[in-house]
């Protein structure tokens, strides 16, 4: 049984990591304060017991900027055991407890200036591979925080994304609130059901499918070529197994658990066959599998005539 010190001791630690957070530029000013503070009390030779004062503040407030840029650098994820893989829902909003969890669960990067440094390799792919132009509906299976919508958004007639998340959709409505073609929709079960047949130019998921089940990988695959018009193009990404940088994810995972469940939102690598398949049987066209540093990338276009 847990203690109610250490309960309050948890609780403490909580709310000054989330007091961190949101004030992140605070410890360095109370740090670069109390120096000056500290070099002022020697230049004007003050009494020592206010030289000592001025040096332990010093001390307190670069300590608690130490740890202020650690727990801005490194987040523990919890480990969700209560959850299963297919719980989407659960796990996800879980991860966006809050809105700096949410871009850190979406990106790795808790500051909205890292969120949008994170997109980069991402949109220059889909804008290389899936050809979006200024005349296209989008969709984005899996759009989070928004992170890749706000830079597509501009490119394209009207983008759509969806999520089985409400707190990653609640991020994504603030971060894309000045865009004035986009739509936010949220999915209650895997699948792209709210949508009806031949309605997007361009389906595309970035860092998503990593985390999905492979039945559902197969599901969404299927369900973007219903609501894709003839000639429509797909784009989805993966971590691929057989890169090294994927291999050693993999291996390194299998290592650290052990016999123990994997967090539910653990990425799982592919391989290009494993996508190349879905595609195939979905029903696609021009199927290509596009390798990029630690990626694959499935392309393929609708054709029924």
């Amino acid at each position: 049984m847990v203690s109610s010190t250490t309960k309050y001791s948890l609780s403490l630690r909580k709310r000054s990591f989330s007091f961190v957070r949101r004030h992140s530029w605070l410890p360095l000013a109370a740090t670069l304060l109390s120096a000056g503070l500290f070099i002022a009390a020697l230049g004007l030779r003050s009494p020592r017991l206010w030289v000592m004062a001025a040096g332990i503040l010093l001390a307190i407030t670069s300590y608690v900027y130490g740890y202020s840029a650690r727990a801005l650098k490194y987040v523990n994820a919890p480990m969700l055991e209560q959850f299963h893989r297919r719980q989407y829902e659960k796990v996800w909003d879980s991860l966006a407890a809050s809105s700096w969890q949410a871009r850190w669960a979406a990106s790795g990067e808790a500051a909205e200036a890292g969120l949008q440094r994170s997109a980069a390799r991402a949109v220059s792919n889909i804008l290389d591979l899936a050809k979006i132009g200024a005349g296209d509906d989008v969709l984005e299976i899996g759009c989070g925080v928004g992170r890749i919508g706000s830079e597509l958004a501009p490119r394209c007639r009207f983008w759509t994304g969806v999520d089985i998340s409400g707190n990653m959709l609640a991020v994504a409505r603030t971060r894309l609130a000045k865009l004035q073609n986009v739509r936010l929709v949220k999915l209650d079960r895997a699948g792209l059901h709210p949508f009806e047949a031949h309605s997007f130019d361009v389906a595309y998921s970035t860092n998503v499918f990593d985390h999905l089940d492979k039945t559902d990988r197969w599901l969404y695959i299927r369900e973007a070529l219903r609501v894709l018009r003839e000639g429509g193009r797909l784009f989805i990404d993966n971590t691929d197994l057989e890169s090294d940088a994927g291999w050693n994810a993999f291996a390194n995972g299998a290592g650290a658990f052990d016999d123990k469940e994997r967090p539910p939102y653990t990425p799982t690598p592919a391989t290009a066959a494993e996508y190349m398949t879905y595609a195939r049987r979905a029903g696609f066209q021009q199927i290509q599998v596009h390798k990029r540093p630690s990626l694959l990338i499935l392309t393929a276009s609708k054709f029924t005539g």
